[in-house]
């Protein structure tokens, strides 16, 4: 698997012309049984931003070890206000993102909370009870993690250093090769039931059993 180097939020924000282009943003990438010789073995990814010349997604099961939210706030200097105060909040979890500036942090959330300019909105969802009527959004900014502090930020958020990176054709040539399979994302899948199981949870979605996929079914 290549990655890039050079697709940043910002980068990512201007929408590119072209027909024809299937795109998997707001869907969730997991990875199949055979990628077991990459650091995405049993990866469930949230695609944030796909175009003809990028992709860019979020690893949403692998927690730093070591690392949650209250000691990334004193490494930044961040005050630990109600939020960071919080025995629930300051234990939350960090996760490696994916390879690619993995130095920079990325926060999945919820739109019921959004920074002017700063916030990438990516996906829509609609209305029932699996549903995130507010959509979901992008934020690499240190105010979210400050207002997330103060008990100000989302209502959901997954907070992750780096991201994994496609460059044209990249994705695509991967889904051929079976390396990973397109699911629909869910407020349980993203938000609701953590990362524990989350591979199995996201194949079961799909009606799969993790069990019933061969082993060498793809390869990154």
């Amino acid at each position: 698997m290549i990655y890039g180097t050079d697709g940043t939020v910002s980068q990512l924000e201007q929408p590119l012309p072209g027909d024809g282009h299937l795109s998997f943003q707001g869907s969730l990438l997991i990875a199949m049984p055979g990628v077991t010789d990459s650091p995405f073995a049993h990866s469930v990814i949230y695609m944030c931003r796909h175009d003809e010349l990028h992709g860019m997604g979020l690893v949403l099961n692998q927690p730093i070890e070591g690392l949650d939210f209250g000691v990334m706030l004193r490494e930044l200097n961040i005050p630990s206000g109600h939020g960071g105060g919080d025995r629930a909040m300051s234990g939350r979890r960090i996760f490696r993102g994916g390879p690619v500036q993995n130095d920079r942090g990325f926060v999945l959330h919820s739109l019921d909370y959004r920074l002017h300019d700063a916030t990438l909105p990516i996906a829509p969802y609609g209305t029932g009870d699996d549903s995130i009527d507010e959509g979901v959004g992008l934020t690499a900014s240190r105010d979210i993690l400050t207002d997330m502090a103060r008990g100000s930020g989302p209502q959901h958020a997954i907070i992750a250093l780096g991201y994994a990176g496609w460059g044209p054709g990249q994705l695509e040539n991967e889904l051929a090769q079976n390396v990973w399979i397109v699911a629909p994302a869910s407020y349980d899948l993203l938000f609701r039931n953590g990362y524990d199981n989350l591979w199995a949870r996201a194949l079961s979605s799909l009606g799969i059993e993790a069990g019933h996929l061969s082993g060498t079914a793809g390869r990154a």
